[in-house]
């Protein structure tokens, strides 16, 4: 009786040791700006899916839903990240920095956590949709970076778009130079009207040590770690850009200078030690022009915006605002500025 409630036991032990769980990974690609890649789609990343190539998605039915099967030990575990391409250096992965699904200390790559039975994966690419059915932005705009980096010896590890609340850390946004002419490129799909702070890296550097210093130079905002500012962009847009001056015409030239001005004038905000509520009046000159504000926190997220157009002044409600700095902006076509403010309870 002993020997068989043993043998039962052991049985037992090894089909639980053994147990295997099948994951299916169904990725829409919809949401693909542009065309799928002749290369393919891609699950790579984490511990166990691998490099770019190494695991490939299949659209049998042509129905723009890739997918694979995957046997794994159940309790399994990793982070994995999509791939629009065949692509060894990462440059074609989807950009998921600053979404709820990106964990920033892992190359803003998924996690799925562990799993004990059979599980289907729904997801978008780029999006952090888990129904399959992805939320395509129909009002929207492409805005490529350009960076002339003729000025500068490029680090190995390569250039980087970064900051502000929506471009993540030193990084997460590889450009590329595929021509080899030292422009360095990156291009994002977002919402008509988007607004952002960001900075270029020469390097992957955690700590921002190679970030660009535009410290007192009229394109590096002070109140935001004297990064850029990209105003609301409303249609398809090419920013050009020099590493380390304010030259916006595709050269490093800065004598060369367009685009948007800081305008000391645009409006003012009282009180700046605010409890409820600011006001801000905008300028006799600008009170007809189509306007967009925003209010970013201390860290560069941005947590408020709104447009406005024949408006003369503006009443902040800052009454669920948690106390500490924050930063109000306001841009017009060709203007902007921006101004601290300091909540406090």
């Amino acid at each position: 009786m002993n020997k068989l409630l043993l043998l039962a036991f052991t049985l037992f032990a090894l089909s639980s040791l053994s147990a295997q769980v099948n994951i299916t990974i169904e990725l829409n690609t919809t949401t693909i700006s542009g065309s799928i890649d002749p290369g393919g789609i891609y699950v790579a990343g984490g511990c166990c899916f691998g490099a770019p190539g190494d695991n490939q998605l299949l659209d049998p039915d042509g129905d723009g839903i890739y997918t694979a099967t995957f046997q794994q030990d159940a309790g399994f575990s990793t982070f994995y990240t999509f791939l629009n391409g065949n692509c060894g250096d990462y440059s074609c992965k989807e950009n998921i920095a600053g979404l709820a699904c990106a964990d920033p200390a892992n190359f803003n790559d998924r996690f799925l956590p562990p799993v004990t039975q059979d599980t289907t994966i729904r997801a978008c690419f780029g999006t952090c949709d888990t129904d399959g059915f992805c939320t395509i932005v129909t009002d929207s705009i492409d805005i490529t970076f350009e960076l002339n980096t003729e000025s500068i010896t490029i680090d190995a590890s390569g250039i980087f778009l970064a900051g502000g609340s929506n471009f993540g850390g030193p990084g997460d946004n590889p450009m590329i130079d595929p021509d080899g002419d030292g422009i360095y490129t990156f291009t994002t799909r977002r919402a008509r009207g988007f607004a952002s702070f960001y900075t270029f890296t020469n390097g992957n550097c955690g700590d921002y040590s190679c970030k660009e210093d535009l410290e007192g130079l009229a394109c590096g905002n002070p109140n935001s770690f004297n990064d850029r500012f990209l105003a609301p962009t409303m249609s398809d847009t090419i920013v050009k850009a020099c590493f380390g001056n304010c030259a916006s015409d595709g050269t490093c030239n800065t004598t060369s200078v367009r685009g948007p001005s800081m305008d000391e004038n645009l409006f003012t905000l009282r009180p700046t030690l605010v409890n409820d509520f600011a006001e801000i009046v905008f300028g006799n000159h600008t009170g007809n022009t189509e306007k967009r504000m925003l209010v970013a926190n201390a860290s560069g997220q941005i947590i408020h915006k709104v447009d406005a157009a024949n408006q003369f002044n503006y009443r902040l409600d800052t009454s669920n605002y948690p106390p500490g700095l924050y930063l109000f902006s306001v841009a017009t076509e060709g203007t902007y500025l921006t101004k601290k403010f300091v909540v406090s309870r």
